[in-house]
């Protein structure tokens, strides 16, 4: 028997990417040659946390991700990494990093058809 759910997330990750993403370009932190820089269609989101650093004070912390295709990642993305992305001909550079204790990438859906990659803005 077929898995629908998986079939499913499977088809909207395609869709996601055919119509709701923008191309971005990412630099390997620490990586010369081959897959050191390359391009990929992400759709942009955000998510929002809040953390206890060891004082006991609350961190609030958002981060402007992009969801990939899981297929079409071709590396795992490292703290330090950057993406590039082009908004209205002005181009913000995003460091791929998190709070501690949370994950530089998360399953964008139950069946992992996208990862989501958090970032923030570089100054």
């Amino acid at each position: 028997m077929a898995d629908l759910l998986r079939d499913a997330a499977t088809h909207l990750a395609g869709v996601l990417k055919s119509h709701a993403s923008t191309t971005v370009s990412f630099t390997r932190r620490g990586v010369t040659g081959a897959g050191a820089t390359g391009t990929i269609l992400a759709t942009v989101s955000r998510s929002a946390y809040e953390t206890q650093n060891e004082s006991g004070v609350i961190e609030r912390w958002e981060s402007r991700d992009y969801i990939v295709k899981t297929s079409d990642l071709t590396f795992t993305p490292a703290r330090g990494d950057t993406i590039r992305e082009v908004v209205a001909g002005v181009t913000g550079t995003y460091e791929v990093v998190t709070p501690r204790g949370v994950p530089l990438t998360h399953p964008g859906d139950a069946f992992e058809a996208t990862t989501r990659i958090h970032t923030i803005k570089k100054a």
